[in-house]
């Protein structure tokens, strides 16, 4: 089965996509399906016998949506671990054909919709040059596109088999060219997110509609070695705890408009370093770490505040075991500028 897209549809996909790419993207939870991971898991599944346990929990923990977090229902942990226990034997038998890998996952996880959308994960992960990321979102997402271009997709509306990722894949790789960016890396992460948003478009607006707009961090991942500022130095930044990696990419994502550090409020601070800046996924973890970064606690100068008390009062709930993990949402007015220390002149 192919799909055979015309050069006049694939404009017309690709026209709708940038026509609604911006309100499905203000949606996505960035912080859930952080990008960089995936090109080291892809690298460490090339050679399955190497993958440890941990790798395994962590990466199905990112297909799951619950990347560096401990709180996944039930279904998925129970889906873990039975990948780590069946791990040795699937390595052991060395299968190389992808009908014997879906079938081997398939079988182990059951084709109900979590263990398909884990099945075609691993599928990507030790294939990704034969299979694109998809799970039962991102097929939902092809047959509606492909309707929109008068697309025959009633074959399609069935259970979901390994047909179904080879027909994604196509369609995927078939729009891939088509969309406009700077980058063809960053082209494949935006059409996976949107294909990823637009199939659970009516979960994500439900939940936009209770906490507003998703932010796309403007720093995902901090590389210490390769860390370049014209006009701040995050090398002076001693630590490498979250609160540290925040500040990095404060100073980053300030670096584009360094008289903006001269005129910072807490709120525009938050702005700029959304959940997920510096690969710090996990709510609780950057709640504490923000905490962390506005206070002294371990040395810290980051910042100076118009109301020194408050530099304090941020020290106090940093080392307070029962802080309140929204502090800093408290004081988003108060008035603060980057320590000269971390500036170049």
């Amino acid at each position: 089965m192919t799909i055979n897209l015309s050069e006049n549809k694939k404009k017309a996909l690709i026209t709708f996509i940038n026509q609604h790419f911006d309100e499905h993207m203000s949606r996505f939870p960035y912080a859930k399906y952080p990008a960089e991971p995936l090109d080291i898991w892809r690298k460490q599944f090339a050679n399955p016998s190497s993958v440890r346990p941990d790798i395994l929990r962590s990466a199905l923990s990112w297909q799951c949506g619950y990347w560096q977090r401990k709180d996944a229902p039930h279904v998925y942990k129970k889906i873990a671990i039975i990948a780590i226990k069946a791990w040795p034997e699937f390595t052991d038998q060395a299968l190389t054909d992808p009908s014997e890998i879906f079938g081997y996952w398939i079988d182990k996880f059951s084709s109900d919709t979590h263990g398909f959308d884990a099945t075609s994960y691993l599928l990507h992960l030790l294939l990704p040059e034969i299979f694109e990321l998809a799970d039962h979102y991102r097929l939902a997402a092809m047959r509606d596109l492909l309707k929109e271009t008068g697309h025959d997709t009633t074959a399609q509306e069935t259970s979901p088999d390994l047909s179904d990722l080879m027909l994604y894949t196509e369609f995927f790789r078939a729009l891939l060219p088509k969309m406009q960016t700077n980058h063809q890396d960053r082209a494949r992460v935006q059409l996976d997110r949107f294909l990823k948003a637009y199939g659970n478009r009516e979960v994500l607006a439900k939940v936009a509609g209770k906490t507003g707009p998703t932010i796309e961090p403007q720093v995902p991942y901090v590389d210490w070695e390769k860390l370049t500022c014209q006009h701040f130095q995050p090398e002076s930044i001693v630590a490498r705890s979250n609160a540290d990696i925040l500040f990095a990419c404060l100073l980053i994502a300030l670096d584009k408009t360094p008289e903006q550090a001269s005129t910072l409020t807490i709120a525009e601070v938050v702005t700029l370093l959304p959940l997920g800046s510096g690969g710090i996924c996990n709510p609780g973890s950057y709640h504490y770490a923000m905490i962390a970064m506005f206070g002294g606690q371990k040395g810290r100068d980051f910042f100076i505040f118009e109301e020194e008390a408050l530099s304090t009062a941020f020290t106090e709930q940093a080392n307070n075991s029962t802080r309140d993990m929204r502090f800093y949402h408290k004081h988003e007015h108060a008035k603060i500028s980057i320590n000269p220390r971390y500036t170049r002149t």
